[in-house]
């Protein structure tokens, strides 16, 4: 009886490898399509096709998906991926895209938790911001940026770049050409003063200035673009 029921055991097992061993043939159970759920916007299916396709025609069993899963992660616009199978020949890749908030320098960009990247393709229509500051200051300056924009937005100056340069000084530059130097103390109280002068004094003559200086304890300085020679006469 105890024999019987070995020789039952060993025949099982058998079976159960030699039946293992068919599922992981080569040419069995083939992978054949990708399917990709997530938001695109500066991504397309195509971007994971490309990348996917490697591994289709692999056995469903054996692919190896981690490495899939890398090659995606790879992407800087991937801020999430997750890989799996789908019975019975199916690649489900799962992701989130990075939210970009504008660029960075003068080729990264950076999103919207302060994280850089350099991205390979921008298929999201514009108009970015453009920030650049010291490494470590990103979130500073997306909050800065925020800010800036809710003061200022309502007088007509819309904010296009945000700098913070090597001293730690700010500047500002607006979508009609007005380059605003701030320093590096009190960058709220300054800018809380353009806001009350530019519609009375500075607005009028806009095309006439090319810098504002708020470096002043109770006033500022503007620097007026070079005045064109008038054309001689005859």
């Amino acid at each position: 009886r105890w024999l019987g029921v070995v020789l039952a055991l060993v025949a099982v097992g058998y079976g159960a490898r030699v039946g293992s061993a068919k599922l992981r043939e080569p040419g069995a159970f083939p992978l054949r399509q990708v399917r990709v759920e997530g938001e695109l916007r500066n991504l397309a299916e195509a971007d994971f096709h490309a990348v996917a396709s490697r591994y289709l025609g692999q056995n469903f069993f054996v692919a190896n998906l981690d490495d899939l899963n890398a090659d995606l992660a790879a992407n800087p616009w991937i801020e999430e991926v997750s890989v799996r199978r789908w019975w019975p020949d199916t690649v489900e890749i799962r992701l989130r895209e990075r939210s970009a908030f504008g660029y960075w320098g003068e080729r990264e960009m950076v999103d919207v938790n302060g994280v850089r990247f350099l991205p390979t393709a921008l298929r999201q229509p514009g108009p970015w911001p453009r920030l650049a500051g010291p490494s470590g200051h990103e979130k500073a300056l997306i909050k800065i940026y925020g800010e800036a924009r809710a003061l200022l937005d309502p007088i007509g100056l819309k904010l296009v770049r945000l700098v913070q340069d090597d001293r730690r000084a700010w500047w500002l530059t607006f979508d009609n050409g007005l380059e605003v130097y701030v320093g590096r103390e009190q960058l709220e109280r300054r800018l809380q003063r353009l806001a009350r002068v530019y519609p009375r004094l500075l607005a009028a003559q806009i095309d006439r200035i090319a810098v504002v200086d708020l470096r002043y304890v109770n006033g500022f300085a503007v620097r007026w673009k070079a005045e064109r020679p008038a054309p001689a006469a005859g």
